[in-house]
């Protein structure tokens, strides 16, 4: 029977080598069990059998992975009579595991593995692309493209800036298929994932609009990364974005 608390939450978002070091601390700790999910079991609701058996551990552990279900990486908790700790990798876990004591080796091999990620950011009026060799910028580009801002006048004024408008957001939309085309070229055979970054409602435009993004949507990740301006700068810190965690600490209250 669910015990007759609440499981509190705190969220970060943290860096690979932050999530390595929590990793290496909740190994370190006795008397924490540890359960690591993949995102096919976690989508099927099928991960009550990975759960400790024992409370307050179990409770625990299952509001965590409960707080995880609608992501695409799987999730790893590590539960203990006072508290749980559960890490959503940036990258998918391959197998589900469980282990009394701590020990996540899927979790461990998500967060060390050197994958080919290829990464679109784009916000009306620029946008840039990259693909990541682990944490190493292989090819990039960026580029922009005006689009006006919203018109408040009325009538025909107003229908012929938004048509205007529509058309400029075509074009910045295929200017940036094209460029995604020629930077992922040389890669696409060994890409493993495809991150997007920028404003959300832009990129589901785009990604309906671009053929080659259709086409790469099974290899693309749902989580959209964390991005204010697609430049260079983006650029130097995509890998920092890609490989960050989301790590939420529960306890009873």
């Amino acid at each position: 029977m669910a015990l007759k608390r609440a499981a509190v939450a705190e969220r970060r978002r943290m860096s690979k080598r932050g999530a390595l070091g929590l990793l290496d601390e909740m190994e370190s700790q006795e008397r924490r069990a540890a359960a690591c999910i993949s995102a096919e079991t976690l989508a099927a609701g099928d991960w009550l059998h990975l759960m400790p058996e024992h409370e307050p551990e179990r409770s625990l552990a299952a509001a965590a992975a409960r707080d995880a279900e609608g992501g695409d990486t799987g999730v790893a908790v590590f539960a203990a009579s006072d508290g749980a700790v559960s890490i959503r990798p940036p990258l998918p876990i391959a197998v589900d595991a469980v282990s009394p004591n701590a020990d996540a080796r899927p979790l461990r091999a998500a967060l060390e593995s050197q994958p080919t990620v290829g990464v679109v950011m784009l916000r009306l009026g620029r946008f840039a692309v990259c693909v990541l060799e682990g944490e190493r910028v292989a090819a990039s580009k960026t580029d922009s493209r005006y689009v006006k801002n919203r018109h408040r006048a009325g009538g025909q004024s107003q229908r012929r800036f938004e048509r205007s408008r529509e058309r400029l957001i075509r074009e910045i939309y295929d200017k940036t298929c094209e460029t995604v085309g020629r930077v992922f070229a040389p890669h696409l055979d060994d890409m493993d994932f495809v991150a997007l970054g920028g404003d959300r409602s832009v990129l589901d435009g785009f990604l309906k609009r671009c053929r080659l993004m259709r086409e790469l949507r099974p290899k693309t990740l749902r989580r959209r990364l964390d991005v204010r301006q697609p430049n260079r700068r983006a650029i130097e810190g995509a890998a920092r974005e890609v490989w960050k965690s989301d790590v939420v600490f529960w306890e009873w209250r």
